[in-house]
C-alpha cells in the first residue's frame, strides 16, 4: 500500500506542474499577442492620422514640424554675411524606404525609436529618444540619451555617442539599429 500511495502522490504532482506549465505558456502567449494588437492598434491609428493629413491647423494641437515630404527653407539671403548659419540635411535610410529632412540651425533634431520605428522623431508622444542633433558654436553635434547604442561614422572610423557629445561633420552616418541617417550641411 505504502508504494501505490506514493505513486498517487507523484502522479498528482507531476500533474499539477504540467497543470501550471501550460497555464505559464498561455498566458504568454495571451500576453504576447495582446502587445502584439496593442502594437498594430497604434500602427493604424498612426497611419490613419497620417493618411487624414488635414491642411487646415488646430490651435488646441501644435503642427508636426517634421514631414519629409514639405519642406520650407529661406535661402540666407536677407541675413548679414555673419548671421548666416549652415542648414542641416538629414537623409534617413532604412531597408524600405528613404526620406529626406531640412533643418535650420535653431532647429533640435530628435533621432530615436516610435511605433517600434527607428527615425526622425516628429513627437514625443509614444516615443524613445536616443539622441539630439542641435547646432552650438558654429557647427552640429549630436549627444545621446543612453536609450541605445549611437554610432557615427567618418570615412572608415566609427564611434559611440555618449552623453557629452560628439561634433558632426558634413558626410558622416549615424547608425541606429538598423537606420542610418546621412548628415550634410547646405550653405545658407
Amino acid at each position: 500500500m505504502g508504494k501505490t500511495q506514493m505513486l498517487i502522490g507523484i502522479s498528482v504532482i507531476v500533474s499539477a506542474l504540467i497543470i501550471a506549465i501550460i497555464n505559464i505558456q498561455s498566458k504568454r502567449k495571451r500576453k504576447k499577442e495582446e502587445q502584439f494588437q496593442a502594437t498594430k492598434k497604434m500602427r493604424e491609428d498612426s497611419l490613419k492620422a497620417a493618411l487624414s493629413n488635414t491642411m487646415e491647423g488646430s490651435a488646441e494641437e501644435p503642427s508636426v514640424p517634421h514631414r519629409p515630404y514639405k519642406v520650407e527653407y529661406s535661402t540666407g539671403e536677407n541675413q548679414n554675411v555673419k548671421e548666416r548659419q549652415p542648414m542641416l540635411q538629414v537623409v534617413e535610410k532604412n531597408r524600405l524606404a528613404e526620406k529626406k529632412y531640412i533643418f535650420r540651425a535653431n532647429e533640435t533634431v530628435m533621432l530615436g525609436l516610435q511605433f517600434g520605428t527607428v527615425g526622425v522623431l516628429n513627437s514625443l508622444e509614444n516615443a524613445e529618444v536616443w539622441c539630439e542633433l542641435y547646432f552650438a558654436n558654429g557647427t552640429y553635434c549630436i549627444r545621446s540619451f543612453g536609450k541605445g547604442t549611437v554610432y557615427v561614422q567618418r570615412n572608415k572610423k566609427t564611434t559611440t555617442v555618449d552623453q557629452r557629445g560628439v561634433q558632426l561633420k558634413s558626410g558622416d552616418s549615424i547608425q541606429l539599429q538598423d537606420t542610418t541617417f546621412q548628415i550634410f550641411y547646405m550653405k545658407g
